[in-house]
């Protein structure tokens, strides 16, 4: 009992913090407000803001196509399944996929005949990650944009993803 009323007894913070600021001052602002905060808040989170959505489930690979994209100025987000793919794109609309077609949950070609069939999706360059050219034409037929060879150099990959994120860019 000595406990319960030590902490019902603290005093509170002196300053509350900016999450709670937050969480009073929008409580007091108008709907347009209300709105207009939002939408600046999910500008600044940056979910439309991606360039690059890479579905890849080595992470050597992820951590090298972060590094070659940050140095070209471009955002990744990056997924380590088709259905991980698939939730992030309803929620992002990023200006190029890079797809892994050897995926452990599904085949990397699923991704591209799904992606084309929605309706906000339809000029998005969807580019294949792989090492067999057996895979790269069934990528062809699959709905794919391309495909870059694994594995790739540096300097190679760089520019031919610059080339697909600019031209949807036009």
């Amino acid at each position: 009992m000595h406990i319960y009323h030590k902490v019902l007894q603290r005093e509170p913070a002196a300053e509350p913090d900016s999450q709670v600021k937050e969480v009073v001052r929008a409580m007091a602002m108008s709907q347009m407000e209300v709105q207009t905060a939002w939408r600046q808040h999910k500008e600044s989170r940056g979910p439309d803001n991606i360039d690059v959505c890479l579905v890849e489930d080595d992470s050597s690979i992820i951590s090298l196509v972060r590094i070659l994209l940050k140095a070209e100025g471009l955002n990744l987000l990056s997924v380590e399944s088709c259905e991980d793919a698939i939730l992030a794109l309803r929620e992002t609309h990023p200006r190029l996929l890079l797809v892994d077609l050897g995926m452990p949950d599904r085949s990397g070609l699923e991704i591209a005949r799904i992606v084309r069939g929605w309706y906000n999706y339809p000029h998005i360059p969807i580019v294949a990650l792989t090492g067999s050219a057996e895979k790269a034409g069934a990528a062809w037929r699959a709905g794919f944009s391309g495909f870059i060879p694994k594995p790739f150099v540096p300097k190679t990959f760089q520019t031919m993803v610059k080339s697909w994120v600019s031209q949807l860019a036009q």
